[in-house]
């Protein structure tokens, strides 16, 4: 069987693998995605700020330098010249593409060629729960990490030009996405490690040369992170973490919670936000990728078997928040896949049924995934159509929220689909609190809306509040235009607001007050 990328056969699958994956981009004008769209708000606003008195009320640009500045910088130069919904579907498309490339990339340095193997995996990376998530720059510098590591490993050869171009290349991923970096750094370390330990013991010598040469690259990226505020946000601890659980007497709880959590960002590793499909979805593709190790049907690369085995580990210890990056427990799954799916090659002396087999189960799992996600996309699209009419038939004013009383109730059953409907608002003339971490973001908010920020984050720390007890908190705060995502609370009458528009699950209340 004849499984790479020289034949039109497997040209056309290479094509088909991203035609199918372009289609959820097209099927919705909005994007399910959580945070995506707070980090799109941020770009329309330092894009729009210099030239718009209104939010230059709200809003105050705050660039310094940070680990975590790469989609910030591109998102705003698209801003500047597309409308903001079509330049937000241009950045999906490239947080999509990245990490697909990069894998097809590290693959055909790898192997010499792209398989359909790779290409099959590669597809199945490219929609992911980081990007359900919405975590753009980290997708971005996932894309970069993989594509780092393959150049670094194309030449071996040539040392000279190996360090400097991977010296530029890591001074990129660093103001991508700080994490990235150092999740490069740990692979490439383990790359060496299995280049040195090729013919036997290394020795010290060799393995202090190869230790230093890592060092260098990693020498200007450590000293500027040392001179931003990113470096002030600290590291969570996960011993001081369950030493002061287990004084309130949750220890055992709070064990639970962070293994289903675990268990949950590895299982939907290839998310379609449906969780049950997910979990299933998930117990499949993990248990096809060990079961075909175990068996002989595929192996790993020699060079990727340390990085491997080193990201396993990760998944398992690595602590849930570090200098302010939180959720990092369920992005080291997807680092796993996709040095999986670069790394993985069909074994030439199984049997070719169950070559076939394996390659097929592939694209089978492709294609339901995709389905199912753009299927999901579909229906959450409708709902966003008409959100999108409603704020161009009514005048929101200045200061809008959102309250999603869903997540706040049982984030396990929580779906993202609402999480962007606030920050829709903000292209219609209306401040939204967006993400303002001095730690991540270039950007302030100012007066009012910096409490409406607080009141939101008191909303989704709490399990307690009613549609009437949210709007209540966001009033005193001064908030405006408010939707509220409340399915079992859908179009409920509120004293002192009014309802513009309603569309299962949202509801758009405006403040009387106000109008």
């Amino acid at each position: 069987m004849n499984t790479s990328i020289d034949s039109d056969v497997q040209r056309t699958i290479l094509v088909l693998t991203i035609f199918v994956s372009l289609i959820p981009l097209f099927v919705t004008p909005v994007l399910p995605l959580t945070d995506f769209y707070a980090h799109i708000a941020r770009y329309y606003v330092l894009a729009n700020l210099p030239d718009s008195k209104s939010l230059q009320q709200h809003y105050e640009a705050a660039w310094h330098l940070l680990p975590n500045l790469g989609l910030d910088i591109v998102g705003v130069s698209i801003m500047k010249v597309l409308h903001p919904l079509l330049g937000a579907k241009l950045i999906a498309g490239l947080i999509i593409a990245a990490p697909f490339v990069g894998v097809l990339y590290l693959s055909h340095v790898l192997h010499g060629r792209i398989a359909i193997l790779n290409v099959l995996l590669a597809g199945l990376v490219a929609y992911n729960h980081i990007l359900i998530w919405g975590f753009s720059n980290f997708l971005l510098g996932l894309g970069v990490l993989l594509g780092a590591t393959g150049y670094w490993i194309a030449t071996q050869d040539r040392p000279t030009r190996q360090l400097l171009v991977t010296s530029v290349l890591g001074l990129l991923l660093f103001f991508i996405h700080g994490f990235a970096f150092a999740l490069w750094g740990l692979i490439l370390g383990m790359v060496e490690l299995s280049l040195a330990l090729r013919a036997g013991y290394p020795g010290f010598a060799t393995l202090a040369r190869r230790a230093s040469r890592l060092a260098l690259i990693a020498i200007a990226p450590a000293l500027l992170f040392l001179q931003t505020k990113t470096a002030g946000g600290g590291a969570a601890s996960p011993v001081s973490n369950l030493l002061a659980h287990a004084e309130k007497g949750t220890l055992w709880s709070r064990l639970s919670t962070e293994i289903f959590w675990r268990i949950d960002g590895f299982l939907r590793v290839a998310d379609s936000t449906w969780r049950s499909f997910d979990y299933v979805f998930g117990i499949v593709l993990w248990g096809m990728l060990i079961c075909g190790l175990l068996t002989g049907v595929w192996r790993i690369e020699k060079r990727m078997k340390l990085a491997v085995s080193l990201c396993t580990v990760l998944v398992l210890i690595i602590p849930p928040n570090l200098f302010g990056v939180g959720h990092l427990s369920e992005r080291t799954p997807l680092l796993l896949l996709t040095l999986l799916a670069a790394g993985l090659s069909l074994n030439p002396g199984a049997k070719p049924s169950y070559r076939q087999a394996a390659v097929a189960t592939l694209a089978g799992l492709l294609l339901v995934r995709n389905l199912v996600l753009t299927t999901g996309w579909y229906q959450d699209g409708r709902n966003y159509a008409a959100f999108l009419d409603a704020l161009d038939n009514h005048d929101t004013l200045s200061l809008g929220a959102g309250a999603y009383l869903e997540e706040t109730r049982d984030p396990q059953i929580f779906r993202p689909s609402c999480i962007p409907l606030s920050f829709l608002m903000v292209f219609n003339g209306t401040a939204v609190p967006t993400f303002s971490n001095p730690t991540q973001q270039p950007i302030r908010l100012l007066g009012s809306l910096s409490d409406i920020q607080l009141a939101t984050r008191q909303i989704s720390r709490g399990s307690d509040y009613t549609v009437s007890s949210a709007l209540a908190v966001l009033s005193q705060a001064k908030a405006d235009t408010v939707v509220i995502c409340a399915v079992d609370s859908f179009r409920q009458q509120v004293d002192g607001f009014s309802i513009l528009a309603a569309a299962e699950p949202w509801t758009l209340y405006q403040r009387i007050a106000s109008q």
